[in-house]
């Protein structure tokens, strides 16, 4: 069978570097920032509810734009639309650097989020046009080369930026980064007019970019300000819940009757599709919660700088690095679901053995089980990616594109979000757990404040030594329920994203696509 005539045309390889560059620094921008946060805090002298708002809206804006990028693309022109996000994403990261208070940079890192939402599903999109169809799982390699990297490169460069030079640099380094993609982008990727002619002309669909923005937004606001907030005891965020949900019911009934819609969520109907954007969500939970929880634990409990926290996720970002062309070729020549299922493996053994750090984890034993995450994510971004994108028609590559990212994101935020209301939670049992053992008349608690005060006698003197005695031991039972909490996260994430393998058998493997045997067809 004939291949239908691609957009864009050029050396596929070559068209691959700009892309790569700009995924890159894209999801590298939504890690890179949150090292750098007790600086900014410092910097405007503002409150943690505040400064939050630096990373708040960029994913707004990201939530709200990546599903709109099919249509967009194809109003502007593919290779048009990428150079323009790219050219606002490098404006405004410059314009974040040299913000003069906060509620300049908060504007500023929206403006970014518009730009950066943009450039992952259209480098998606352009690697899958300019790659053949038995091809994708290797441009499926390439597009998780930059998403994985990304996230665990970020706080390690952030770390060196914000220490060595200033918070303003984490912005500063995109510019000359971004700026060569974009002149990159225009020497290499050429694109067929004749095909992108076909695919302009659909009609603004106004409704749908409103409820979509309105459903989107506030359903991430909500979990941003949730926990903080008390969640449903709190006005304000029953007012979110029901915008949301009114908005989400509306945008569903209207898109999926208009001829020209938003968002075509017809591709749902496609099985390996809708199975693959939700194994794409679990995956989008288990990293980011997996990167959240790590630098947390290693900031509260271990005492670890910005640097060495980055320190610690720089060998897994390696080892994906080298393993991604290695996963790529195999996919040619190996079921992609056998790949899908090593990677839940290695993952799930990862967040398994997180599940048992503590105080005395050396930095050495967190940056090997780090290292099993980083080894499992070239085998789920190429497989997942392959599996779920292959058999989508071309003039709908766009539309597939922003929604399979949109669902990693969704996965990410509800993910985090989840899991900081569960860390609060589980802390707070077990703090109350390990309370009810200790009272004044037990004899082990007898003995470790005698100890306590024994050693702090020498200091502060007698008189003061039993009072800060319980102190110290009631620091120590709130450290000891931190980690607790973070052990029960981590094996509850172990727990979900294991069951992921029950899926694989539902997925279709497409004509041309290896397989394991007759059942795979």
């Amino acid at each position: 069978m004939q291949r239908k005539q691609p957009l864009i045309i050029g050396n596929k390889w070559l068209i691959t570097i700009p892309v790569m560059l700009a995924a890159l620094i894209a999801v590298l921008d939504s890690s890179i920032v949150n090292v750098a946060i007790p600086n900014m805090q410092s910097s405007f002298g503002a409150s943690v509810d505040e400064i939050d708002w630096v990373i708040t809206g960029y994913l707004i804006t990201n939530v709200i734009i990546i599903p709109t990028t099919g249509w967009m693309s194809s109003v502007f022109g593919l290779k048009r639309y990428f150079a323009m996000s790219q050219i606002l994403f490098v404006v405004a990261s410059f314009l974040c650097g040299i913000s003069w208070n906060l509620p300049s940079l908060v504007f500023f890192r929206i403006l970014q989020g518009v730009g950066g939402g943009a450039i992952l599903p259209v480098a998606l999109t352009i690697l899958l046009e300019a790659f053949p169809p038995q091809e994708f799982a290797m441009a499926s390699a390439l597009f998780g080369v930059g998403a994985a990297i990304g996230p665990a490169v970020g706080p390690t460069l952030g770390g060196w930026l914000t220490d060595t030079l200033s918070w303003q640099w984490i912005f500063f380094v995109n510019v000359p980064i971004v700026t060569v993609s974009v002149i990159l982008s225009q020497l290499l990727i050429g694109e067929n007019k004749e095909v992108n002619e076909q695919r302009r002309g659909a009609p603004i669909d106004f409704i749908g970019l409103v409820t979509v923005a309105l459903w989107l937004g506030t359903l991430q606001v909500l979990l941003q300000q949730g926990q903080r907030d008390d969640w449903f005891q709190s006005p304000f965020i029953v007012t979110l819940a029901v915008i949301s949900t009114a908005s989400f019911f509306v945008f569903l009934y209207y898109e999926l009757r208009t001829p020209h819609p938003l968002i075509n969520l017809r591709i749902f109907k496609n099985r390996n599709f809708a199975l693959g954007s939700f194994a794409g969500a679990m995956l989008g939970a288990a990293l980011f919660g997996a990167i959240f929880i790590l630098p947390l634990f290693a900031s509260l409990l271990l005492h670890y700088t910005a640097l060495q926290i980055g320190l610690i996720l720089l060998p897994p970002a390696l080892v994906s690095l080298t393993l991604f062309p290695v996963v790529g070729r195999l996919a040619s020549i190996v079921d992609s679901r056998l790949l899908m299922a090593i990677g839940i493996v290695l993952f799930v053994a990862s967040l398994f053995g997180n599940g048992f750090i503590n105080q005395q984890t050396s930095f050495q034993t967190l940056v090997y089980l780090q290292m099993l995450r980083g080894a499992s994510l070239p085998f789920l971004f190429t497989a997942v990616g392959a599996l779920s994108l292959t058999s989508i028609p071309p003039q709908e590559k766009a539309d597939a594109s922003s929604l399979f990212n949109l669902t990693r994101t969704l996965g990410g935020s509800i993910g985090i979000a989840i899991i900081g209301t569960t860390l609060v939670s589980r802390q707070r049992f077990h703090f109350e757990r390990f309370g009810e053992s200790i009272t004044q008349f037990g004899a082990a608690t007898r003995l470790r404040l005698s100890e306590l005060a024994s050693g702090i006698a020498g200091h502060l003197g007698p008189g003061l030594a039993n009072t800060r005695a319980e102190s110290v031991l009631s620091l120590q039972l709130t450290q000891q329920a931190y980690v607790s909490a973070f052990n029960d996260v981590a094996l509850a994430l172990a727990a979900a994203f294991g069951l992921t393998l029950l899926i694989i058998p539902l997925f279709r493997v497409q004509p041309g696509m290896p397989s394991g045997g007759p059942s795979g067809h």
